[in-house]
């Protein structure tokens, strides 16, 4: 066991300073009350905080590279699943790693914290149990080139992303207040969209063999367990096996959907759907007829057509879940 404020196994980092991103508005604007009090306890037990608030997109990653140019090596991020993103591909500039050696941390304070929970950290005290007397471990990332405004841009993911009805719920979501908690505002995201959503003819192709082709409800590509909110979409995901997860679910009814599907999904038991396909690949490339909106760790960056490759081993965090076994 680690001294309070100590440097966390395999580890380097700059002593007993940790530097903060907190996303004040994070959790429909919960994280800037709970701040003080998540500081006060990384004080008590013995961490000295370099706390940066974020005033809009984008300033967490280059924050993150600024700190990293400068030598930092432990970087905690404080907010929900988007927060984590941006701060996450701090990591990166240009393809490349900013620091090999650096480690990021995640205090989970917004609307979901999928990829915390995939890493073991469901809650605001597991983090605490992380950043004091973790280990760290090595997770994969996934790659994606996408359509962004005529042009394309590239973006690193590191919990889930997905395409189609996924990706419309995930956009309702970030336009409602946020209300609800977690798993509720995203069932109600998903309801929004159910009504609205309609299936576009998309090919999926896994390691260059075609897996779907018609019309398809969504499409998703997990490197973690957890999706939307803490359903189990993907429980034979390991964040650190070097693969990616590939869910396609084919047309089904609205209310099928509803009443049969989704109910099947809190509980990771839809696997075996006959509207289901399922494979595990290394590059993921998605085309559809019409643009669909593309997702990640539960922010929109773009439409389709998209390709995503593995990056084996990309991010070091800390971790209180042992490698997860098949």
């Amino acid at each position: 066991m680690t001294k309070k404020g100590a440097v966390l196994h395999g580890t380097e980092t700059v002593g007993e300073e940790l530097f903060v991103l907190v996303n004040p508005v994070a959790g429909a604007g919960k994280t800037r009350r709970r701040w003080p009090a998540l500081a006060a306890e990384l004080q008590a037990r013995g961490f000295r905080l370099n706390a940066h608030f974020t005033d809009g997109p984008g300033v967490a990653t280059l924050k993150v590279q600024e700190w990293l140019r400068q030598g930092v090596r432990h970087v905690v991020a404080v907010g929900g699943d988007g927060t984590v993103n941006e701060v996450a591909n701090g990591f990166f500039c240009d393809g490349q790693p900013v620091a090999r050696d650096a480690v990021l941390s995640v205090i989970p304070s917004g609307t979901g914290h999928d990829f915390a929970r995939s890493v073991g950290i469901s809650t605001v005290g597991d983090a605490f149990e992380a950043l004091t007397n973790g280990s760290v471990r090595s997770i994969d990332a996934g790659y994606a080139s996408f359509s962004q405004g005529g042009r394309r841009a590239t973006r690193y993911f590191f919990n889930a992303a997905d395409v189609g009805l996924g990706a419309a719920a995930a956009a309702a979501v970030n336009r409602s207040r946020k209300l609800l908690g977690g798993l509720w505002t995203y069932v109600a995201g998903a309801v929004r969209a159910l009504w609205s959503f309609r299936c576009v003819a998309t090919e999926v192709v896994v390691d260059g063999h075609a897996i779907s082709c018609g019309p398809t409800e969504m499409v998703l590509i997990a490197n973690g367990r957890f999706h939307a909110g803490g359903m189990r979409m993907a429980p034979m995901a390991d964040p650190s096996d070097g693969w990616l997860e590939v869910l396609v679910l084919r047309q089904v009814s609205r209310l099928h959907l509803l009443f049969s599907l989704l109910p099947r999904v809190f509980r990771g038991r839809h696997l075996n759907h006959p509207a289901l396909s399922h494979a595990r690949g290394k590059r993921v490339d998605i085309s559809s007829a019409q643009p669909l909106l593309f997702e990640m760790d539960g922010e929109q960056p773009g439409t389709t057509d998209v390709t995503i490759e593995v990056v084996p081993s990309a991010l070091r965090v800390t971790s209180i879940l042992p490698r997860v076994t098949t």
